[in-house]
């Protein structure tokens, strides 16, 4: 294969690798951060949530199609790009640098949390059955947040994730010619992290909603009560 060829080759996967990252992953994590968001309303309102989205139609096909094939290309020739590059951040310490090696550091670390949350939860709910037989995973999370190791596992898996996503946007503005300019680029860079700090808090508020379940009204208490 002549080096046109592979540089030709190469190009198009870097684009494939880079819009497989911007959508459908990007669309994604912001869904899903919003929908564990309804553990902020109790056990009832979460475990809802999850019944309705595992009972879509055509599930199987929206999680290959759209979610685990663009997700497992992104990841392994993101492997290949991270093994394959040379930063040099302490020769030539310049911001965008330094986010250059932080994408990549990111990248391992959001591998081995998304392995260990889509497998733990989606191919092993089984841990979830509470007992009376059923599926209860807001019961199941309330548990294991409380063990240290998990609940600082996942605030770090979803600082990198958030991280990761923004930095992400910016690198994919620049590498399609969308931010030529270093004042656009700038400001772009400015809202990316202002969405990347409200996507973690709102990963880390709903970790929070597992573990400290809503207290109910107490309007309505007092009105049960005087029933």
């Amino acid at each position: 294969m002549s080096k046109e060829r592979i540089d030709y080759t190469e190009f198009i996967l870097r684009r494939l690798h880079s819009l497989t990252g911007l959508a459908p992953l990007t669309f994604f994590l912001g869904f899903h951060l919003f929908a564990n968001s309804f553990a902020t309303k109790g056990e009832e309102a979460f475990n809802q949530t999850v019944a309705t989205l595992r009972g879509l139609p055509y599930l199987h096909l929206i999680e290959w199609g759209l979610l685990f094939t663009p997700f497992l290309f992104h990841m392994f020739y993101g492997l290949w790009i991270i093994f394959s590059g040379k930063p040099n951040p302490l020769r030539q310490n310049y911001p965008r640098n330094w986010a250059y090696v932080l994408q990549r550091v990111t990248a391992l670390v959001v591998f081995v949390f998304l392995l260990f949350h889509v497998i733990g939860l989606r191919f092993m709910d089984w841990r979830a059955i509470d007992e009376t037989g059923r599926l209860n995973f807001y019961q199941f999370l309330h548990r294991e947040f409380q063990k240290p190791y998990i609940y600082w596992g996942y605030v770090i898996g979803l600082a990198c994730a958030t991280f990761h996503l923004a930095n992400g946007f910016c690198t994919f503005c620049m590498t399609w010619g969308i931010t030529v300019g270093r004042t656009s680029q700038r400001y772009v860079a400015y809202a990316m992290a202002v969405v990347g700090v409200s996507l973690f808090l709102m990963g880390v508020n709903a970790v929070h909603g597992f573990l400290h379940p809503p207290v109910p009204n107490a309007d309505a208490v007092v009105h049960v009560v005087s029933k």
